[in-house]
């Protein structure tokens, strides 16, 4: 069944910060950046800065569960917040999406924003100008995704998830046969010239 985006979600978009920010070790909130997440959309919440500023409001703090989508730059995508967040907040580069029921589950939305589909309408939608590309909130509301039952939906998640375990494994393979070829290779030239 097809649903729009602002059915299935609340959509808010994320802290407007003044001025560049400015990280300090007494913070009482944390942000969430662009450079937080790795190439595999997983947040790493160990570096996010600390910043002073008064209290956000209830509507900016991330929670477990919530949907971050990336609205500015050449590659737009979504990540699910699968860790508890406490006193954190996301810059406004993202878009946070808020799950309005159970029988949505976060990890497909980010999965389905993340698909061809999806990222085919949101590259039509895009604003272009001098500047970098930018999905106004606007648009971004119009897209639909494909939502199936909650059983399909955690079928879909747990498939992906092991898709990524898949590829970092292979990737680690890749990089420790590199070393031992390197290291064979160099063992090689090092008895040729003890000859």
């Amino acid at each position: 069944m097809k649903k729009k985006i602002t059915e299935i979600t609340d959509i808010q978009l994320g802290y407007q910060f003044r001025e560049k920010i400015e990280p300090v070790d007494d913070g009482n909130t944390r942000v969430i950046q662009i450079r937080d997440f790795d190439d595999h959309r997983i947040l790493h919440k160990e570096g996010l800065s600390r910043v002073k500023i008064d209290k956000p409001s209830e509507h900016y703090l991330i929670n477990k569960g919530d949907v971050l989508f990336l609205s500015r730059g050449h590659r737009n995508w979504a990540a699910s917040i699968i860790d508890d967040c406490e006193d954190t907040i996301a810059v406004s580069h993202f878009f946070v999406l808020k799950m309005r029921n159970a029988s949505v589950i976060p990890e497909y939305i980010a999965w389905y924003i993340n698909q061809t589909p999806a990222q085919k309408y949101l590259h039509n939608i895009a604003r272009r100008g001098t500047h970098i590309p930018i999905i106004p909130l606007s648009a971004f509301e119009g897209l639909t995704v494909d939502l199936p039952k909650k059983e399909t939906q955690e079928k879909i998640v747990e498939l992906s998830n092991l898709m990524e375990k898949e590829w970092r494994l292979f990737n680690e393979l890749q990089g420790k046969r590199s070393q031992l070829v390197n290291t064979i290779s160099l063992k090689a030239i090092k008895d040729n010239k003890e000859q």
